[in-house]
């Protein structure tokens, strides 16, 4: 392999929430944090030379979203998913939660319903009650071991004429789910025939780990397409998170046009410079490391089913489809939430990330970041077998 995943980079000293905060259920002393979904990877080394390039001149005043912004998305959704799509449908925003809140606030109005899928990631929540909206939750249900749409629950809730929005987490974060052609049709029907506009949620659609594609939702026909709004960054992919740099596609230019509106009057009309240049970059000479890390992450999960399975069966998790976030299973323990947190946290000193913050259905599971070195990750399950063995 050209690129080296196995290396331990030491994290501390750059101010890292992953690594330095100072929590005590992810950071106290001696445990290793696997919650913040950040890698510990280096990124690709052409996103280093870019910034590095571009530090290199002493100036750093306001940019502009430069063309080959956009176009760096566009030849990249055409290269990893064969879909064509126009410059004139995206803006750029600083991040995809400051997005959401932006989106809610565009399209809905104060007191009115936004449907989410829970359990799902946190901030879907806090983006609906910070902007003075009502969550709508239609739950995921597990059919076999893997999770599924509640049909059913979904058009009686859609039915309601309060909730405007839906909120799409795809791929989904936590339980890892790509949802197929036909799901997201099915789903893209029933909003479209109640009036409820998509925000999709494609921040992990890179991060395939099964055979067979992700669907983005703007691909699909335009009735439907027209109906939604889809955000996505090279943040996850190429582990850039902290560069604040997102993009916002419709083919709707009406939706585009509110969006745009909104962020600009709740002041996010500007973007990081930093992060552009380094989107750009990633976009245009990082697949070839994508590819690799696929490979190193497909390789992390396997490691996680295979060791709880031979060495754990109390504990389960599934292999996702996506992401780099794995969904762990504890109910066998018939331990409470607090006993289960009390037990990683003080005694294996795992920082997992509670599975209740993902909303009710999450109570007796943990999310762990297998974005990491293998070392790591053996490491923690080390100090998880022997505290559940004892």
């Amino acid at each position: 392999m050209r690129y080296s995943f196995d290396e331990r980079i030491d994290r501390t000293g750059t101010n890292s929430v992953k690594w330095e905060t100072n929590h005590p259920d992810y950071n106290a002393e001696g445990m290793l944090p696997l919650w913040v979904a950040d890698m510990d990877f280096a990124c690709p080394p052409e996103v280093t030379e870019a910034l590095i390039k571009r530090a290199s001149h002493p100036i750093y005043g306001y940019p502009m979203k430069q063309a080959a912004f956009y176009q760096s998305l566009q030849e990249w959704i055409q290269k990893r998913f064969g879909v064509t799509v126009e410059q004139s449908w995206m803006t750029g925003i600083t991040g995809v939660v400051p997005g959401l809140h932006v989106a809610i606030e565009a399209f809905t109005q104060g007191g009115e319903k936004v449907l989410i899928q829970s359990p799902v990631y946190h901030p879907f929540f806090h983006a609906v009650t910070n902007r003075g909206r009502q969550v709508v939750t239609s739950s995921l249900v597990q059919n076999e071991g893997r999770y599924e749409m509640d049909w059913d629950d979904l058009a009686k809730k859609l039915s309601d004429p309060a909730v405007k929005l839906m909120l799409l987490c795809s791929p989904h974060n936590p339980v890892g789910r790509v949802w197929t052609k036909e799901e997201l049709e099915r789903l893209g029907t029933l909003c479209a025939q109640q009036g409820v506009i998509v925000v999709a949620d494609e921040i992990h659609a890179d991060l395939i780990l099964k055979e067979g594609s992700h669907t983005p939702y703007y691909s699909l026909s335009p009735e439907l397409s027209k109906n939604s709004v889809t955000f996505l960054s090279a943040s996850k992919t190429f582990n850039l998170a902290g560069l604040f740099t997102s993009y916002l596609l419709t083919e709707n230019s009406q939706l585009l046009r509110d969006f745009s509106r909104t962020a600009s009057k709740m002041g996010y009309e500007n973007l990081n410079l930093f992060g552009m240049e380094a989107t750009i970059a990633a976009y245009r000479h990082g697949e070839a490391w994508l590819e690799e890390l696929l490979v190193y992450l497909k390789g992390n999960a396997d490691y996680l089913n295979r060791f709880l399975a031979d060495k754990l069966p109390e504990v389960s998790m599934a292999v996702p489809e996506a992401t780099y976030l794995g969904w762990m299973d504890f109910r066998s323990l018939g331990l409470s939430q607090s006993e289960l947190n009390k037990l990683l946290r003080q005694e294996a000193k795992l920082g997992l990330h509670d599975g209740v913050t993902f909303g009710p259905e999450g109570e007796g599971f943990q999310r762990i970041n297998f974005g990491c070195p293998r070392s790591i990750l053996i490491e923690a399950m080390e100090r998880l077998a022997s505290v559940i063995r004892k």
